[in-house]
């Protein structure tokens, strides 16, 4: 079920967001608001449906267009609108406490500095308990999200004025804004190069996505064999790998409110630039390796893109952007055993393709079920412009912020995001290790962990990693379809 063929897909009902990223519009803000006064902020809903993205049939990115907007939900925020209980109860149980809890920090890995205590927003201040170094809750006056996309920096604040001039008058608060930055090093240019954006470790991101039955959804337009999930895996009121409907407000037939949305966890990361490069360049030199090629095994792909299970020697031009790879199974570098790709890298541990059991076929329908699709956007000053690792090494700590908007879209934040996050990547014996969580966005119950690579005669371990990614806040949202968003601004 939920195979494309199988249903109509209602590309007018979906938010754009679920099917493109937006490369062709690299300037981008995301406003956190607050409803003052529901009855205002519903009548400003129905307005705004008519200016959301929505998806299109074909999945090409329209060449004139210079703007696009989107909104989504908390919890919080639909009960602060005035939803009913029996709506608010049919919302899966992730969705309803939010990220911001006891479990969750455990769940996640936000411990120490990226506890919910220390989140700069989505956290509401933590109450002391006698079992517990506090006890966190998600922040009751984050309510809604804007995402703003612009093709340049006059156009988004454009766009933004005329929004924002509206929110004092329609009941609704600006919490805070979080800017973006498209990084683009010399061979990543923004106006359409494929080889961009990177991210601020300086490897190429935003490579491997799922395809969603149904709809066009890469922005070539091209499905990948092996790479496709079914709807509702991602939207729902369509069927997903169990046959089944996502847990949320439709009914058994995937009609009701929650048709056409889907789940948005977003991340705000802090990446330890300096730090990430100082360590690899002081391990390499123990190791026998070379910086870049150490920091190419803990990501997997080559800083230019290129995955390490194609070319393990070096990066490839023309496999900049590749994702028609699997593991245990390649054609010509089988690497079950990690030799190429290292088990514990990043990319290997959150989408383990053909590697995860001896069955190649029902290890990537295992690893199916678990996809996510990926929305994210950097923010912060680059430390050096070209994003050239030889100059991040050589690079001092100018101390600024910066980091990863980390945004995902999934149908079972749960079962999807939170499992990707918990059993792949914070799991230190994943794939058979012993104590490698993720080495970019995993954690151990300490500050500090060990990365192997695999080789022969013996394997090579890389201790004393210290955590390079931290969390400055979070939420989960609900992003619903623009009918969902029209009956919203209807209610009375």
């Amino acid at each position: 079920m939920g195979l494309a063929g199988d249903f109509d897909v209602e590309f007018r009902d979906i938010q754009g967001l679920v099917q493109r990223g937006y490369k062709e519009l690299p300037a981008a803000e995301f406003v956190l608001l607050q409803v003052i006064d529901a009855k205002r902020a519903r009548a400003w809903l129905s307005k705004l449906a008519d200016r959301i993205e929505p998806a299109t049939a074909t999945g090409h990115d329209k060449a004139d267009r210079a703007s696009a907007l989107h909104l989504a939900l908390t919890y919080q925020g639909l009960q602060a609108l005035g939803v009913g209980k029996e709506l608010l109860d049919k919302f899966p149980l992730a969705f309803r406490e939010g990220m911001a809890t006891v479990h969750r920090e455990r769940l996640l890995g936000d411990r120490g500095a990226s506890s919910a205590a220390n989140w700069r927003w989505g956290s509401a201040p933590c109450q002391p308990n006698a079992d517990e170094e506090g006890l966190c809750e998600t922040d009751p006056k984050l309510h809604l999200i804007l995402l703003m996309y612009a093709k340049d920096g006059p156009t988004l604040s454009h766009i933004k004025k005329s929004v924002l001039d509206e929110l004092d008058m329609s009941g609704l608060h600006t919490i805070t804004g979080l800017d973006t930055v498209f990084l683009a090093g010399p061979e990543c240019d923004p106006t359409g190069n494929p080889n961009g954006p990177k991210e601020h470790f300086g490897f190429r991101d935003g490579i491997a996505q799922p395809h969603i039955a149904g709809m066009p959804s890469r922005e070539d337009g091209h499905a990948i064999p092996g790479n496709i999930i079914p709807t509702g895996e991602i939207l729902l009121g369509y069927a997903n790998a169990y046959g089944e409907m996502p847990e949320g407000p439709t009914d058994a037939n995937g009609q009701g409110f929650g048709r056409n949305g889907t789940f948005l966890v977003f991340r705000q990361l802090h990446q330890d630039v300096v730090g990430f490069w100082n360590y690899v360049a002081r391990q390499a030199a123990d190791k026998g390796y070379g910086p870049v090629e150490l920091a190419a095994k803990m990501v997997g792909r080559w800083p230019d893109g290129t995955p390490l299970v194609e070319s393990p020697t070096g990066p490839q031009p023309t496999l900049q952007t590749h994702d028609r790879f699997v593991y245990a199974r390649h054609q010509t570098h089988p690497d079950p055993f990690g030799f190429h790709c290292p088990i514990g890298s990043h990319i290997r541990r959150t989408n383990p393709r053909d590697s995860l059991n001896d069955d190649p076929q029902k290890s990537v329908m295992l690893s199916n079920q678990h996809r996510i699709v990926r929305r994210g956007r950097s923010y912060g000053k680059p430390l050096v412009p070209n994003m050239d690792p030889a100059k991040l090494m050589d690079a001092p700590d100018d101390g600024a912020e910066r980091g990863l908007h980390f945004i995902c879209l999934n149908a079972a934040i749960d079962r999807q995001f939170e499992f990707v996050q918990n059993l792949w990547a914070n799991n230190p014996k994943f794939g058979g290790l012993y104590d490698d969580p993720d080495p970019l966005i995993g954690v151990l119950d300490g500050e500090r962990s060990t990365f192997t690579v695999q080789q022969e005669p013996v394997r090579c371990t890389y201790s004393d990693m210290p955590r390079f990614v931290q969390m400055r806040g979070g939420a989960y949202f609900f992003l619903p379809g623009i009918a969902a968003i029209r009956m919203l601004g209807s209610m009375k």
